[in-house]
């Protein structure tokens, strides 16, 4: 386990140096360097036709600001922030990458908008757009919020009865504690009660970023650098586990 932690370190290094500096080249090198290091038969080029699709889902938006941090950022704009950055991470290694929204906003028509059924409507859009790419992977960003300010820590939820999902939400859940949360004893949840989730007909994960009820995580969650080292682990926590695949 150590040797393919170091492994997996060793190519998130890499790959964090090239998209610095934008050479897809290099990208293929250092892939191939780690897929050497394992020994392995199968070509695997991140940058193939077979890469995945991901969608990403900033929770969400408009008149919806979900919660409210101590700080006074909205959870809305931290999910919409966080997801654009990791959507460009996926896309710098080769996966499509599709956004349920990216303006301020709900998702709705004219026709859905009643009052009281906006948001039902939302997530059932939302839903739809998971389910209209096959063989995807679902990644619905948003923020946690407790009464007790001593709570933190990023937690992923996971599709009910999906092993694969189980396995997608321990490999982000694992990298992140690996890399940037140390102090981090929280461990993944099934998705129960969590509409996303329990009709997505793909591997789909909803990541508490963590706590915007917090004070010190609210200010971390809002700075550009932690913003940038919290995607880039969840991005090696993607890539761990579409190896495995």
């Amino acid at each position: 386990m150590k040797v393919k932690c170091i492994k997996t370190i060793i190519f998130c290094a890499l790959f964090f140096a090239i998209i610095m500096i934008s050479t897809t080249a290099v990208l293929t090198v250092a892939y191939s360097y780690i897929t050497k290091a394992n020994h392995s038969e199968e070509t695997i080029s991140l940058n193939s036709k077979e890469c995945k699709t991901i969608i990403i889902d900033p929770g969400h938006g408009g008149e919806d600001c979900g919660a409210i941090g101590v700080t006074g950022i909205y959870e809305k704009d931290l999910n919409m922030q966080i997801s654009k950055k990791l959507g460009d991470y996926l896309r710098a290694a080769g996966y499509n990458v599709i956004y349920t929204r990216t303006e301020d906003k709900l998702l709705y028509t004219e026709e859905e908008n009643i009052k009281g059924m906006r948001k039902i409507y939302d997530l059932k859009n939302r839903t739809n757009i998971a389910n209209s790419y096959s063989d995807a992977i679902f990644i619905s960003i948003h923020m946690n919020s407790y009464g007790n300010e001593n709570c933190s820590g990023l937690q992923v939820y996971h599709t009910p009865g999906n092993e694969e999902a189980k396995k997608l939400a321990l490999n982000v859940q694992s990298s992140v504690k690996s890399s940037l949360q140390a102090n981090n004893k929280r461990t993944i949840k099934s998705g129960e009660n969590i509409f996303l989730l329990e009709n997505s007909a793909n591997p789909a994960i909803l990541i508490e970023c963590g706590f915007i009820s917090n004070t010190e995580e609210s200010t971390k969650l809002s700075e550009k650098e932690y913003q940038k080292e919290l995607c880039f682990s969840i991005l090696c926590g993607i890539i761990e586990y579409v190896k495995q695949r």
